[in-house]
């Protein structure tokens, strides 16, 4: 029984290893192909310009073009990716929907002395700014080759993994439930730790091979895992 959970072991850190090897072996040339070869040549972020369509009026065809993407009729080619900046905006709208409807639970609480909210305002209030910057993410990610799908499966399956994930190391460590310096290190390490085991299975079982998609399956996983430790506590 030991050896089969030995091999399943290594079997998986085999598995971890190579799909990290294959998506970071060119990461150095990756970012100097984005950037440039020049070595002087800097690249300046000008958060004003990027956030400068957030407080514009925007048409329901905008919001609703943003999520048809992902699919093999919607996934751009590399050579119609658009290089022009990024300038996100739904993100907010998402946040300004989840806002709203927290303040309508808080009236709900207060006006009416309505116990019923109170789960409802945790759920509302744990989903506001972590899916609100999922969103953001999401925009951001102009290869568009992650549908809504696969982020909801993610964002869902992933942030349930990442507790199970923990979990499990919580029971291999020695933490214990004294309160400490070093346990809550430990803690932090081990949360963080089980979550990046997650993005690298996820970034394997998408295959995907650029930084914005990484960065967006580890905001999905990352907001599940969030939302979920939140409404447990």
């Amino acid at each position: 029984m030991e050896n089969t959970f030995v091999d399943a072991c290594r079997k998986l850190g085999s598995f971890l290893w190579t799909g990290v090897k294959r998506n970071y072996d060119n990461l150095d040339d990756s970012i100097a192909k984005h950037l440039g070869e020049n070595n002087d040549e800097t690249v300046e972020i000008h958060l004003s310009k990027m956030f400068s369509e957030v407080f514009k009026r925007h048409s329901q065809d905008e919001a609703d073009k943003l999520f048809i993407v992902g699919t093999k009729t919607t996934t751009p080619s590399l050579k119609k990716v658009s290089s022009r900046p990024v300038k996100p905006w739904f993100f907010t709208r998402v946040f300004l929907v989840l806002a709203v409807s927290f303040s309508m639970l808080m009236l709900l609480l207060y006006l009416f002395k309505s116990d019923k909210a109170i789960p409802g305002m945790i759920f509302i209030g744990s989903l506001a700014v972590p899916f609100s910057l999922l969103m953001m993410f999401f925009e951001i990610n102009v290869y568009q080759n992650i549908s809504v799908l696969q982020l909801l499966t993610t964002f869902l399956v992933g942030g349930i993994m990442s507790l199970l994930v923990t979990m499990t190391l919580y029971l291999a460590l020695p933490i214990r439930t004294t309160v400490s310096i070093e346990n809550a290190l430990l803690v932090g390490f081990v949360e963080e730790v089980a979550k990046a085991l997650v993005i690298i299975l996820f970034i394997n079982r998408y295959r995907v091979n650029y930084i914005f998609n990484g960065i967006l399956i580890g905001a999905a996983i990352g907001a599940g895992f969030r939302c979920l430790k939140v409404r447990d506590m």
